[in-house]
């Protein structure tokens, strides 16, 4: 589903409980989140634990939101899922910290395949500065507009416009030169 009329309705409607415009509000949201859980997971397996409890948080945290605006709301999802991915990062870490000679054994490039497309892309995405990635992943993998990205990030719309196209046009410059 890609338009809602009334989310401030339907938000009221699944504090109180209500299954059927609770799941209207998930449609809307899950491809979106999950793919930028995806992205910043690395991991199909993660990305749906995580997008799991990302909806769990948001469900229970529906009786405290109060709608504003479209912006607004996306704004309280991704900051559910900021919250989530940091302590997935956190969690990641101490896991690495205490698998720490596994990990010594394992050389830096053995995780990237480098046939794949996806992956020269990924490792071109990494090039970026961390906003002008995220802007890129936010638009292109979970499809947020420039508008709602301005409102996510906390910057002007034409800033994240003028950021979107220097960062397309640095990601065409590093993957020609491959």
């Amino acid at each position: 589903m890609d338009y809602i009329d009334d989310f401030n309705e339907l938000i009221k409607k699944s504090a109180l409980g209500n299954a059927d415009a609770f799941r209207t509000l998930y449609e809307h949201l899950i491809d979106k989140v999950f793919a930028y859980v995806r992205y910043r997971s690395h991991s199909e397996d993660d990305a749906t634990d995580i997008t799991q409890e990302i909806f769990v948080d948001f469900y229970k945290s529906l009786p405290n939101f109060t709608y504003a605006s479209r912006e607004q709301f996306y704004g309280f999802v991704f900051t559910i899922t900021k919250r989530k991915l940091a302590k997935y990062y956190a969690n990641k870490h101490t896991r690495a910290i205490k698998n720490q000679s596994e990990f010594d054994e394992q050389k830096h490039g053995e995780f990237l395949d480098n046939s794949s497309v996806s992956d020269e892309v990924t490792r071109a995405l990494e090039k970026l500065d961390a906003l002008a990635r995220e802007i890129v992943v936010l638009h292109h993998w979970s499809r947020y507009t420039f508008s709602e990205i301005a409102t996510l990030i906390s910057m002007k719309e034409s800033a994240v416009r003028v950021r979107h196209h220097r960062a397309l046009k640095s990601l065409s410059v590093s993957l020609d030169s491959r």
